[in-house]
Order: C-alpha cells, then sequence, then structure tokens
C-alpha cells in the first residue's frame, strides 16, 4: 500500500523524485560495467593458473614418458631408488598443488561448476600422481639387469642347471618359454611354463632339493609376469593405460573449466545487457506505475487479505496471517477482520492438534505392536536354527562317537594298538567336530544377542594369518595340499579375536573344499586407507544359485567338503556379521571346478582410528 507521507508529496517533488531514480539507474549502470571489467580480468589471470596445469601436466607426462624410456634401464635407479624424471615429476606435482591452491582463493573458484571441476582436477591429478607411485615401486621390484627379480630369476635357473637337479632338457623347456614371454610378451608362455614346472615338481616330488629351487623359480617367474601385467605390457594395457586414460580425463576436465570460464564471462556479458534494457524499460515504466499505483491503492489491501487467507488455508492453518502481507495493528476494517479471522484460526489448530496427538498415540502403539511380531518372529527363527542344527547337523558325529565306544567295550580285550590307535583317533576327530560346532553354534547365538562386544585396536594382521597358517597347516598336509603365502607387514585397526576368527574360517574353508595335491595361496597388499587379504584356492568351486546362500543371516547355508566333512553353515555368516563391525568387509569370487578367492578389507592404522 502507498504510504501516506508519498500520496501528499507535491508534483514538483514527485518529478524530482523521478529525475533522481533516473539518475540513480545511471550510476548503476557504470558501476556494472566497471564490475565486469574487473571480472573480466579475474576471469584472464584464472585462465592463466588453468593453462599453467595444463602444460605442468604435460611436463609430468614428459618426466613419466623419460622414466619408461631411460630411467628404468639404469641401475644407479635401482640403487638409490631415485632417479632425475621421478625428482622432475615430484617437483611439478609440487607446483600444481601450489596453482590450485591459488585457484582456490580466486573469486571465481567460489562458483559451484568451477568448484567442482578444479576439484576433479586435483583428484585425477593426485590419482595419476598414485599410479605413477605404484608404476615406480612395480619397475624397483621387476629391476634390470642384476638388480630386482630380474638378477635373481637367472640364478634359481642356473642353480637348477649346474647342481643337475633336472633334466637338462626340460629346464631348456623352461628358458624357451621364459624368453618368448619376456623377449616377445607371449602371454601363453606363460601358461606353457607353469605347465612344465608343474610336471617336473610332480617328476621330482621326492627330491626335496628340487622342488625347493624350482618353487622359488616358479614363484619370481609368476611373480615378474604379475609385475609386468601390473605396468603394462604395452600403452594399452596396465598402469601405462590407466595414465593415458587419466592423462586425456585432465585435458578434458581443464578443457571443460576453460569453457566454464568463458561462458560465465558471456553469461555475465548477457546479463549486463539485459540489465541495460531493464533500467531503459523501468525508467519509461516508471511514470506509468505511479499513476497505476494510485489507483490501486484502494482495491490492494482487498487483494492481499485475500491471498493471506489463502496461504493460511493452504498451511493447513498452521500459521496466523502473514504480518507482511496484512498489518493486523491496521485501525480500518481490514485490521479488525484480520484479527477475527487469526482467533478463528487458532481454534482450528487447536483441534487439528488434539486430533494429531491422538493419531501419534495410535501409530507408536501400532508400531510397538509390529516390532513385537518381529522379535517374536526372530526368537522362533533362532530357537528353530537351534533344534534344527543340535537334531541334525551334532547327531551325526555323537552317533559315531556311541557306535565306536560301544564297539571298544564290547571287543578291547581283542583290538591291536593300531586299531587302538585308529579308534583314538576316529573319536578325537570326532569329539573336536562337536566342540567346533559348539563353539560356532555360541558364537553365532552371542552375535543374534549382541552380547559380543567389539575391541578396535592396533593389530598385526601378518601375524594373524602366519598363526592360522601354522596351526592349519596340518590339516593341509594330511589331504596333500600346499599353502603359498605372499604377506606383507600391516597394521590394522580391528578386533584380533574376530580377524583371528575370520582368518581361520576362510582358510579352513578353502582346504575342505579343495582337493588332494591342490594350493592354496594367500597374498596381501594395502593401500594409503585400507588393507587387503586374498585367499585363492584351486577347490571345487561354488555354483551362481549357492554363492547367493552363503551370507543368508539366519538360515544357513553348508556342503561337505571333499574328504566329506561337514560344518554348520554359520561360518561365512559370522564371518560377515564380524568384518561389517570391524568397518571392514568380504567379497567372494568363485568358478565351479576351477576354485573360490575370498576377498577380505580391513582399515588401516592412521586412517579409521
Amino acid at each position: 500500500m502507498i504510504k501516506r507521507p508519498f500520496r501528499n508529496l507535491s508534483i514538483r517533488n514527485k518529478l524530482f523524485l523521478s529525475h533522481f531514480l533516473i539518475l540513480l539507474i545511471n550510476l548503476v549502470i557504470v558501476g556494472i560495467t566497471i564490475r565486469v571489467n574487473n571480472k573480466r580480468l579475474l576471469i584472464e589471470k584464472l585462465m592463466n593458473h588453468v593453462e599453467s596445469i595444463r602444460l605442468k601436466i604435460h611436463q609430468q607426462n614428459e618426466a613419466k614418458l623419460d622414466f619408461l624410456l631411460n630411467d628404468r634401464l639404469d641401475e644407479g635407479f635401482y640403487t638409490s631408488g631415485n632417479s632425475e624424471s621421478i625428482t622432475q615429476h615430484n617437483n611439478l606435482l609440487v607446483q600444481i598443488d601450489d596453482i590450485i591452491k591459488n585457484i582456490n582463493q580466486h573469486p571465481l573458484s567460489k562458483k559451484s561448476i568451477i568448484t567442482e571441476q578444479i576439484l576433479s582436477i586435483t583428484k585425477n591429478i593426485h590419482l595419476q600422481d598414485e599410479l605413477f607411485g605404484q608404476l615406480i615401486d612395480s619397475v624397483k621390484q621387476l629391476g634390470f639387469g642384476n638388480m630386482g627379480l630380474y638378477g635373481i630369476l637367472p640364478k634359481y635357473s642356473q642353480e637348477l642347471g649346474n647342481s643337475k637337479l633336472i633334466n637338462p632338457t626340460a629346464l631348456i623347456a623352461l628358458k624357451q618359454q621364459e624368453e618368448l614371454f619376456f623377449l616377445r610378451r607371449d602371454e601363453t608362455a606363460v601358461f606353457r611354463f607353469d605347465s612344465i614346472a608343474n610336471l617336473i615338481l610332480v617328476a621330482y616330488k621326492n627330491n626335496p632339493s628340487t622342488m625347493l629351487i624350482l618353487g622359488e623359480y616358479q614363484k619370481t617367474f609368476n611373480r615378474m609376469v604379475q609385475l609386468e601385467h601390473t605396468i603394462g605390457l604395452n600403452k594399452k594395457s596396465g598402469i601405462q593405460n590407466e595414465l593415458s586414460v587419466q592423462t586425456k580425463r585432465n585435458e578434458e576436465q581443464i578443457q571443460h573449466t576453460i569453457d566454464s570460464v568463458n561462458n560465465i564471462y558471456e553469461a555475465d556479458l548477457k546479463k549486463l545487457e539485459w540489465i541495460f534494457f531493464g533500467l531503459i524499460a523501468i525508467t519509461f515504466m516508471g511514470g506509468i506505475l505511479l499513476s497505476y499505483m494510485l489507483s490501486v491503492e484502494i482495491t490492494k489491501p482487498l487483494i492481499l487479505l485475500n491471498n493471506a487467507t489463502k496461504e493460511v488455508v493452504a498451511t493447513k492453518f498452521k500459521d496466523d496471517i502473514n504480518p507482511q502481507l496484512i498489518n493486523q495493528h491496521r485501525k480500518d476494517e481490514i485490521g479488525q477482520l484480520a484479527f477475527n479471522f487469526n482467533l478463528a484460526i487458532r481454534k482450528i489448530r487447536r483441534s487439528i492438534r488434539i486430533i494429531q496427538d491422538k493419531t501419534v498415540s495410535l501409530e507408536t502403539k501400532n508400531k510397538q505392536l509390529v516390532e513385537n511380531e518381529e522379535t517374536l518372529k526372530l526368537i522362533n527363527a533362532q530357537k528353530d536354527k537351534f533344534l534344527s542344527i543340535i537334531s541334525h547337523d551334532m547327531r551325526a558325529p555323537l552317533s559315531s562317537i556311541i557306535s565306536f565306544l560301544d564297539y571298544y567295550k564290547d571287543n578291547f580285550t581283542n583290538f591291536t594298538a593300531a586299531e587302538i590307535d585308529f579308534v583314538s583317533n576316529n573319536l578325537s576327530h570326532h569329539v573336536k567336530k562337536v566342540v567346533e560346532m559348539l563353539d560356532e553354534l555360541l558364537m553365532w547365538s552371542r552375535t543374534q544377542t549382541g552380547d559380543i562386544q567389539v575391541n578396535l585396536q592396533p593389530i598385526d594382521l601378518t601375524k594373524i594369518i602366519t598363526d592360522t597358517v601354522e596351526i592349519l597347516n596340518q590339516t593341509a598336509v594330511n589331504k596333500k595340499i600346499t599353502i603359498i603365502t605372499n604377506i606383507h607387514s600391516q597394521l590394522i585397526w580391528g578386533d584380533k579375536n574376530m580377524t583371528a576368527f575370520v582368518i581361520r574360517n576362510i582358510l579352513s574353508n578353502a582346504i575342505k573344499f579343495t582337493h588332494e595335491n591342490g594350493n592354496i595361496a594367500i597374498n596381501t597388499k594395502r593401500n594409503k586407507i585400507n588393507a587387503f587379504v586374498s585367499v585363492k584356492d584351486s577347490g571345487v568351486g561354488i555354483s551362481p544359485e549357492n554363492l547367493a546362500k552363503l551370507f543368508q543371516g539366519n538360515t544357513g547355508f553348508s556342503t561337505f567338503g571333499t574328504a566329506e566333512e561337514k560344518g554348520i553353515g554359520l561360518g561365512l555368516v559370522l564371518c560377515k556379521d564380524f568384518m561389517d563391525k570391524q568397518n571392514g568387509s568380504i567379497e567372494i569370487e568363485s568358478v565351479p571346478e576351477l576354485g573360490t578367492t575370498v576377498n577380505l578389507l580391513f582399515p588401516v592404522v592412521g586412517k579409521h582410528s
């Protein structure tokens, strides 16, 4: 509504006020022009920073290429662990970080689109640096000449030849496959090498020296093959390919950033154009608007009151009439009408509140009933599980124990020492199986009722793996299974008992489902955030439909092992629960008849502590 002082102004004063408004608009135009020019200078500065990043990235790529073409063939790199190209790459990364820091302090970087793209560029650059670090580490391990694995590998073949531990023809065949891979990058040579080596190992299984040296020879060769694949057999594979992809992505992000800056500048120019036209229109319409405001002075209060009541109804009487629309202290009829309408609104709101309180009470009671029903279902399912395990899974070993005891009681005087040893071993085996089932069942029950407390602390993952392998190695030896470990020092943040249970259960399953003369490989690795454990066996594998059943909470899923070993089907369920409680994860990959790989992820100390 037009205020009374304005309505009482004279025509002269109104004209003066109109001309003053026009002058003020002109001053605004001048101010906008100055601001746009300043922004243009800021944009140029920002684009110079982005171009500098592009240049530094190109120089980094040249340093990476120089490392691959020259430094990796220089024995000085393997001696010192550093090179000129690596130093140059790291210095350029520091310079890029400084440029990005300047960009982040730039006024235009506050725009979300610029912030997102600069953040993306930063992530890509540091991802490239991490990949380059992995490349350096892989090259360093692989070595050159007499350094690294390239220097170790020939020693094994020379020792096999000089000591005449294997047939010279077989050694020549191994060397041929080795040369085919390293000189021609023939992938099939790896498989032929392993096949020949495995045949020799079988033929010389009674010769410990041959088994040891040839095993190390095969392991070293496979490690070198793995490192070659990690580095990349060509620019379209391995880390070299990833670096190439990241480089292209950086180029695209930088170009997008430049395009975004140009778009911002063009948008500002377009905005200035619209402001010019808008101000002209405002100046033209000013006079018409003043006269129109006088004509609507009488009808405007009624329109505002109508809109205010619609707003109250639309919000279901949540608030009174908006005082910004209608001033309740007005002395005219509009003010009185607004006051009476607010009284009616408060009575309606009070009635609605009473109804809502009763509705909430009913919903709370209904929710409690649903929760009680779910609790009863869970308790009933646990009871059924206990009864099923006790009546079915534990009955077989207990029946065997009773049979052995009855037979021994009736015939103990006729037993030979060998038969007594046989009976006691079987009794011990079945008793241990019952105890193992009871322990696993008790552990599962405690997880269901929430009695297990998690004690997260720094623990040595390597020691837990080593101790577990030592405990279960005899079981593996009994099945003629070879356990191969490639583990490194890993300090993780977890619960010691839970972690030991998970490792023990996974390795026990691998032994259980691996045929005689099979093998199990345990490998570890880590990054800045997580540690990874991989347990891979050459066993029977798991079908896709059974793989989907492994982690089903209260149902459990169990099958017989290759030597008819039996469990209660809760081990992997507990492993999944324990890994979740330690902020880790477990994943299983399997192909029927080819084997199973279990991947464990643990948080490392320093990131999750």
